[in-house]
């Protein structure tokens, strides 16, 4: 019985070698389901993934290795003169196995982004770290490399809130493990040296001084000076004048950091899609 071209692409392109099956080349379908997978765990070595466009690149090269799938299965249907059906060139059998393969990927997917390519995506919820990142910008971030030996200040890292583990925010590492910090009329000392930011801003011009709040510690625009214990961080928000930040609830412990924003994936300005963060 003879193949369709078409059919066996339709296939291939619905799971990547399926046409081949239909084709009756089972063991060639097999292998090109498995070599489609195999190149995205290959690709996620190369580091490409924590760039914008190096993740753009290893999308590309998938989808290019699955357009020579789904035209092999055509042009070896067009070259299929005749061939003896077997007992899994049924239309139900294409069914299954398709079925089956959206269940392994949908079941997969999740493994192969976060604990493969090592990356998830996360949504800003606040306006806490404008202008650097506005409410309803996504970032990726790299939950492979964000230790603390990796950890550098200026680092945007996604932490579990220490008063509500459940809540994840994103902040600016400002104070690394041993350093003395403070703020002085909203400038941030870092061992006595002034630490220049570009990224920051101020929206209220008022400087708030210790001798208005004598029952507090915790003042917006001085505070300190203290020593980061060791196997903590210093977390600010860009926007410092509306920023709920470790002024107001302390030191953050190095293990409630889940990640480490790598770049800006999505947003409502396209001119700013692809930003690194740093």
């Amino acid at each position: 019985m003879k193949r369709k071209p078409i059919i066996a692409a339709l296939l291939s392109s619905v799971t990547p070698g399926l046409g081949q099956v239909y084709n009756g080349q089972m063991i060639k379908g097999i292998i090109f389901f498995c070599a489609t997978n195999l190149l995205i765990v290959l690709l996620s070595f190369t580091g490409l993934q924590f760039s914008f466009y190096g993740l753009a690149a290893i999308i590309m090269i998938t989808l290019l290795f699955w357009l020579f799938i789904v035209l092999e299965a055509w042009f070896a249907a067009a070259k299929i003169k005749e061939i003896r059906l077997k007992s899994y060139n049924k239309w139900y059998i294409y069914l299954l196995i398709a079925l089956l393969t959206f269940g392994i990927d949908f079941i997969s997917t999740d493994f192969l982004v976060k604990d493969v390519l090592g990356i998830r995506g996360y949504r800003i919820q606040s306006g806490s770290m404008q202008p650097t990142l506005r409410e309803g910008d996504y970032v990726m971030v790299n939950i492979k490399h964000h230790g603390s030996k990796k950890l550098q200040r200026g680092d945007l890292v996604v932490y579990k809130f220490p008063e509500d583990p459940t809540k994840e925010f994103l902040g600016r590492v400002i104070g690394l493990e041993g350093e003395k910090l403070e703020i002085r009329n909203k400038w941030v000392y870092v061992n006595n040296s002034p630490l220049q930011e570009d990224y920051k801003t101020h929206e209220d011009s008022r400087i708030f001084a210790k001798k208005d709040f004598p029952d507090t510690d915790s003042i917006r625009d001085n505070y300190g000076p203290v020593i980061v214990p060791w196997g903590s961080c210093f977390v600010l928000g860009d926007n410092r004048d509306n920023s709920y930040d470790s002024r107001y609830w302390g030191f953050l412990p190095l293990k409630s950091i889940t990640g480490k924003a790598s770049y800006l994936y999505l947003s409502a300005d396209i001119a700013r899609i692809g930003r690194s963060m740093r």
